[in-house]
């Protein structure tokens, strides 16, 4: 196995239930592209667990293939994704308009990586609150540098 590979549990059945680091970095590049329009570009290294303010958003894939999908970012970013979400200034937006886009960005990512998956399976409403990456052995983890702060985005299969 790669290490850039989430494959299905091995008593599962293999073949297009996999998730390539490429497949997800076209999909969160596809969203911060087309969806939010925000500059931004790929980052390598870990990620800064001493950000402070950091938000994250999480949804959960069950079903025959199970993982979970986890962004990061500083709350600073998540403004400026809430307004390019609702086009409107930062002054015009609360503090529930930039969860709830934030939610909706691991949302749209989440349903992609659920269409790709050829196994019965069903996505959960996201969660977003406080909390810094805690990469384990058996996530894909990718990072961009959005809009000049770090965007972390983590599938880990269950």
């Amino acid at each position: 196995m790669t290490p850039f590979i989430i494959a299905p549990r091995p008593s599962e059945p293999s073949g297009h239930d996999r998730i390539s680091h490429q497949s997800l970095a076209l999909m969160v590049q596809d969203v911060l592209t087309t969806m939010l329009e925000l500059p931004h570009h790929a980052l390598n290294g870990s990620p800064a667990t001493d950000v402070p303010d950091q938000l994250m958003a999480a949804v959960r894939v069950s079903g025959s293939w199970q993982a979970t999908l986890q962004i990061y970012a500083p709350e600073q970013l998540a403004r400026r994704i809430a307004c390019a979400m609702f086009a409107q200034a930062t002054d015009v937006l609360d503090d529930e308009d930039v969860l709830d886009a934030f939610g909706e960005v691991v949302n749209v990512i989440g349903g992609n990586v659920k269409g790709m998956i050829d196994q019965d399976c069903t996505l959960s409403l996201p969660c977003v609150g406080a909390a810094r990456p805690d990469p384990t052995s058996t996530s894909l983890m990718i990072m961009y540098d959005v809009c000049g702060a770090p965007l972390t985005v983590e599938l880990i299969q269950a």
